[in-house]
């Protein structure tokens, strides 16, 4: 099914032809009419035909940046957004979208399927762009549909390593929340961060070199017990000589561990103590019978200075074997403010080495490289995050070398052959409406409220459950 549009009106070829920088070579294609100050009403409409135009013109290009490999189930609706996958130097309105596929059905900004019993087995899915008559891009992938009852009776542990979109947990907690009661398979979820059932490897603003090194400034374990309310992520404390912050908490009954970093001061914690609350939750007063220096990266041994994802395990008595799963969701950290050849070949040795570690642990255990979240679709969020420090434009032309790059890398039949896939959290995004949303002031002069969009580069509760919905069914294609 094409999107595609009869007519042009004259401001989307002008804006089409500004966005590539060409605008002047519409004015013998629209007429001089087209750039006087009627260019403003939409409903005049310029009828062209597209095949007309000379593409070559225009620098038409555009890349298609989606896995091999779509992976759908049941029941559970699967979307491939269009912004989310197709570049190009046009926008995106302007272009020819043609998905070809047997299943499904193509709206104007996303292909959409939720699978009915009858369509469980492996189809084709293709995706075209074209511009004027010229096909600008092509990529066909495989739709693996899997059946509602598809690893009944199996189970599957899985640990997910990633950044702030991992940290609070709420893809994982939806896996558990809609899917684990149907036991197909049953799922159990492992790490250090985040609350049981709902566990992780989880940290705000870490790329992929943390997490291949030691991950910078250590943190220290507090034994604690006896406690009324528990301290918050973000609480600080004080031991008298440092303030400390709070970044992960593990406690039962008021017994347990928080692991802090030092966010002030010089001083170590002593050995044992009283610390006290300087702000956020948690008990005024707490003491603490014993602490213990960890590393920031919690696959790092900070005697050997080195991996080590056998102690990781034996520590928290932990066990995995190869038909269990490893998750990796980063990359918007690395390359956030800038991109560059050198930075993406770092990028692929820190995966390599945390790879390599995994699976001199456990030959051939399965990973996961969740392909990088898009960011919001609006420029505003942008503004609200981060002011003038970064827009929209500058960062998902970062974003594009960066998913260009791991697609090319890692999705591919030998990638897939060794058990590592690649999984589509890029494409299943909605950027327009499950991203973290604000309202302000028109301007200061106007009583109007409006909404807008808050969040650069996290979504919202939804958007974090459509990323579940992918984890869940890749998690269904893997058992048997």
């Amino acid at each position: 099914m094409k999107k595609e549009k009869n007519q042009f009106s004259r401001r989307a070829l002008l804006r089409g032809a500004a966005h590539a920088g060409l605008a002047s070579v519409l004015i013998p294609l629209t007429g001089q009419s087209a750039i006087s100050s009627d260019i403003g009403n939409d409903r005049e409409q310029f009828s062209h035909n597209r095949n007309s135009i000379d593409p070559s013109i225009l620098n038409a290009e555009a890349i298609i940046l989606i896995p091999s490999v779509i992976y759908a189930s049941e029941g559970i609706e699967t979307n491939i957004y269009f912004d989310n996958v197709i570049f190009s130097n046009l926008p995106n309105e302007l272009l020819a979208i043609d998905i070809t596929c047997l299943k499904g059905r193509q709206y104007d900004k996303f292909w959409r399927i939720s699978p009915q019993a009858t369509d469980a087995g492996t189809t084709e899915f293709k995706i075209e762009v074209s511009f004027a008559g010229k096909i600008l891009a092509s990529k066909t992938s495989k739709l693996i549909i899997t059946d509602k009852k598809k690893g009944s009776g199996s189970s599957i542990k899985v640990l997910c390593i990633g950044d702030s979109t991992t940290a609070g947990g709420q893809y994982i907690s939806i896996v558990n929340t809609d899917y684990q009661m149907m036991a197909s398979p049953s799922m159990k979820f492992l790490g250090s961060r985040g609350i049981t059932p709902n566990k992780h490897e989880g940290r705000g603003g870490w790329k992929f070199s943390q997490y291949a090194g030691d991950g910078g400034q250590s943190t220290w374990q507090f034994s604690l017990s006896g406690l009324t309310e528990s301290p918050g992520i973000g609480s600080v404390y004080s031991d008298g000589k440092s303030e400390f912050t709070v970044s992960e908490i593990n406690l039962s009954g008021g017994s347990g561990y928080v692991a802090v970093r030092r966010s002030k001061g010089i001083d170590n914690p002593s050995v044992n103590g009283t610390l006290t609350k300087v702000s956020g939750n948690g008990d005024t007063l707490i003491p603490y019978a014993n602490s213990v220096m960890t590393p920031a990266n919690p696959f790092w041994n900070l005697s050997t200075k080195r991996l080590d994802f056998k102690k990781y395990l034996n520590d928290r008595g932990y066990s995995m074997t190869a038909d269990d799963l490893i998750t990796v969701h980063l990359g918007i950290n690395d390359v956030f403010l800038d991109v560059s050849d050198s930075k993406l070949e770092s990028i692929k040795a820190d995966f390599e080495k945390m790879l390599s570690e995994f699976r001199a642990v456990i030959p051939q255990i399965n990973i996961g490289l969740c392909i990088t979240i898009p960011p919001s679709i609006s420029q505003d969020a942008f503004a609200v995050n981060y002011a003038s420090g970064q827009t929209l434009r500058r960062y998902i032309e970062n974003y594009k070398k960066l998913v260009e790059f791991l697609l090319s890398n890692y999705d591919t039949p030998d990638m897939r052959n060794s058990r590592l896939y690649c999984i589509g959290f890029n494409h299943c995004i909605d950027r327009t409406n499950n991203f973290q949303k604000t309202t302000m002031k028109a301007n200061a002069r106007s009583t109007q409220i409006i909404e807008t969009w808050g969040n650069g580069v996290h979504p919202d509760n939804t958007g974090y459950y459509q990323m579940g919905d992918v984890l869940y069914t890749f998690i269904k294609s893997l058992v048997s």
